[in-house]
């Protein structure tokens, strides 16, 4: 269908792609992942971010060749192995993101509502009590989300225009917080204080804190510009300089935030440790710690604007990825029906709501989301090495928007840093993904193929998929009991990881039907 949101037809700009990413990357992490990284890795925690941002940086460009040469089909990052290989194969990944997009949606309202209630000490208790919500803060949460949807439900151009202002804030106040902090209360001796070093507790806390502090989480929303992809101005030029500019732009108020949290926390407090650190709304209780009422107030404010920004644009996101879903079979085709005049289901951003109140219930506060969120985050990054791969052997004399310099052997690169930072993840998280897929599978074969032949078929058009996933869960269980730490065990990773790399690019479907290739 085509895209028409207005009598002139006005598309969203490089700017308003741009203001996509930078809003979905700056929600609820930048008020909780810098203290949570210094808290479980120390100083170190800076290079967390560095790490961090170069995977979203080469997943970001990987993917943009991939988003420039599709760049009219609606929900893309959700749908690559499906439009590369084969339905199946694509629906565990689509099933994966759409999971991952759904999830941080009620991550962000809770921020939120956590966040603030910390504002409010004689409500705190009624709200959000021993770390979990209320009744009364989990309807507060889903009134919220229903007022993400309102902004969606006219189509992308209310939804960019929302976002344009709420990001223009976004950027001003994490910058302005950490200037504010470098100038007020900046102790450079913080950053060696404990033990001496700036990685009192290993190097190898620096990977983790990656996946398991947020850090991962916070950048990952550079993908949803290519959600947005068939809506946008010039697409094959501002995709990829809105998913490299956002990423960059981001990683430079992290770490502002960051090295800002290090120097400013009182050196007493941290003298027995960084593990010692006891915040609840970090960056405004520092505030007030350091004589700065009135950033403290600031920071209440924006503890609504930022992951309310965010979950604006995900729950756009999550709509148009089960519309895309719905155009590959792999949901009821009443969801790829879309408003003849603001170009989304609507349907599909009511049934996105449903299921995040849902799960507001099973997952009631902040970090208990977000590590769960970040494995199907991770997953669904693993869909765009081998897509990439896929996509250089097919069509090969029809012209790249823009072509990747090294990119498969980058896409290599990325696909061992996922895998490996998957692992950091550790075993439950990692088993909880497994048994979701593997049940959620089961139900789209019933669904769709209603036969046993159909379901095997199936299965042998994915099998290396659901192996990759329990290989990365047996190595999680050894990172956990921390047997992973030796040359020997990297190797041996490496090689594992390689083999199923191999596997996982030379997937073939057994089911015709639905076959892209």
């Amino acid at each position: 269908m085509a895209y028409i949101e207005s009598s002139s037809n006005k598309q969203p700009s490089l700017f308003s792609a741009i203001a996509i990413g930078v809003g979905c990357i700056i929600g609820s992490g930048w008020l909780f992942a810098s203290y949570k990284a210094s808290k479980f890795a120390g100083p170190v925690a800076m290079g967390s971010w560095v790490v961090g941002a170069l995977l979203a940086l080469l997943i970001a460009l990987l993917l943009a060749e991939i988003a420039t040469y599709y760049s009219k089909e609606t929900g893309l990052f959700a749908r690559l192995l499906t439009l590369t290989h084969n339905g199946d194969y694509g629906f565990i990944i689509s099933s994966s993101n759409w999971f991952a997009t759904i999830i941080t949606i009620p991550a962000e309202a809770e921020a939120s509502v956590q966040y603030l209630a910390m504002a409010f000490p004689k409500l705190s208790e009624d709200v959000f009590n021993n770390n979990h919500f209320t009744h009364l803060g989990i309807t507060l949460v889903c009134l919220i989300m229903v007022l993400y949807g309102l902004l969606n439900y006219w189509g992308i151009k209310l939804l960019a225009k929302a976002n344009n202002t709420i990001t223009i804030i976004k950027l001003t106040v994490p910058a302005l917080t950490a200037i504010i902090f470098f100038a007020a209360a900046f102790h450079p001796s913080n950053f060696t204080a404990y033990q001496g070093t700036v990685a009192p507790y290993g190097w190898d806390k620096m990977f983790t804190a990656v996946v398991t502090c947020g850090i991962f989480y916070s950048f990952y929303g550079f993908s949803m510009i290519t959600v947005f992809s068939k809506e946008l101005k010039n697409p094959q030029r501002n995709i990829p300089l809105a998913l490299a500019g956002s990423v960059l732009i981001c990683l430079v108020i992290y770490l502002m935030l960051q090295a800002s949290f290090i120097g400013a926390v009182p050196t007493n407090s941290i003298i027995n440790g960084w593990h010692h650190l006891d915040f609840t709304s970090p960056l405004a209780q520092l505030a007030i710690i350091i004589g700065i009422n009135w950033v403290a107030i600031v920071l209440y404010v924006d503890a609504m604007i930022s992951p309310s920004g965010t979950g604006i644009v995900f729950v756009g996101s999550s709509a148009r990825m089960f519309t895309g879903m719905a155009e590959d079979k792999q949901m009821p085709s009443v969801f790829a029906k879309e408003h003849p005049i603001h170009g989304i289901s609507r349907l599909s951003i009511f049934v996105t709501l449903i299921f995040c109140m849902i799960l507001v219930v099973f997952f009631d506060n902040w970090d208990k989301i977000m590590i769960v969120v970040s494995v199907f985050q991770l997953i669904s990054c693993l869909a765009v090495p081998i897509a990439f791969c896929k996509l250089r052997k097919i069509d090969t004399d029809k012209p790249r928007p823009f072509r990747m310099p090294g990119g498969i052997s980058l896409s290599y690169i990325a696909y061992l840093v996922v895998s490996y930072l998957l692992i950091q993840c550790g075993f439950m998280p990692l088993l909880l993904s497994l048994v979701f897929h593997a049940v959620f599978f089961l139900i789209y074969c019933a669904v769709y193929y209603k036969t046993v032949s159909g379901t095997i078929k199936a299965f042998l058009s994915s099998w290396t998929m659901f192996v990759y996933m329990a290989v990365v869960t047996v190595f999680g269980y050894f990172q956990d009991l921390g047997t992973l730490t030796s040359t020997i065990h990297l190797v041996a990773f490496i090689a594992v990881a390689t083999l199923n790399y191999y596997f996982l690019l030379n997937q073939k479907g057994y089911n015709p039907q639905i076959v892209r290739n």
